[in-house]
């Protein structure tokens, strides 16, 4: 059982603790057995992601609170944006006791397809409030249009 439980919207359901006091168990009985634990699971961290459109743009907004700048990387490759990084823990830990931990550090990776309308050469990206924010121009050029078809 937890040392200090956790209560979201002030209700505590007695399954949803027990089904947790259970994993619980099982990741202190079989840490260090090679098997992969819920807190090992949780550490895979990948930011949220939205993406729309207007007349003009795209846009991908990522969610990345704690997250620098530098250590942030959108690149273009071979018809994808890839956004990769970094999150890091930089806590004090000394002589400190940690009862629970549910925000996520680690790296992080996310390629993303683009459309065949995107101009490549136009992107924009910024982070801001911890949203990064990347801005992909259409290109005009590709936009749908009909072809005459000429014959007899």
């Amino acid at each position: 059982m937890s040392l200090f439980p956790m209560r979201r919207n002030g209700v505590r359901d007695p399954l949803i603790q027990l089904h947790n006091d259970v994993n619980e168990v099982f990741d202190r009985v079989f840490r260090g057995w090679g098997f992969p634990s819920a807190i090992d699971a949780r550490s895979v961290w990948e930011p949220n992601l939205d993406v729309d459109e207007d007349d003009r743009h795209y846009y991908l907004h990522m969610d990345m609170p704690g997250v620098d700048t530098q250590d942030v990387s959108v690149e273009v490759d071979n018809g994808a944006i890839i956004i990769s990084g970094e999150k890091r823990d930089e806590r004090e830990k000394k002589g400190r006791r940690s009862y629970t931990s549910e925000r996520y550090y680690g790296r992080f990776y996310r390629e993303i397809t683009l459309p065949l309308d995107a101009d490549l050469e136009q992107l924009k990206a910024e982070l801001k409030k911890g949203v990064l924010t990347v801005t992909i121009p259409k290109n005009a050029s590709a936009a749908r249009r009909t072809i005459p078809i000429q014959g007899e």
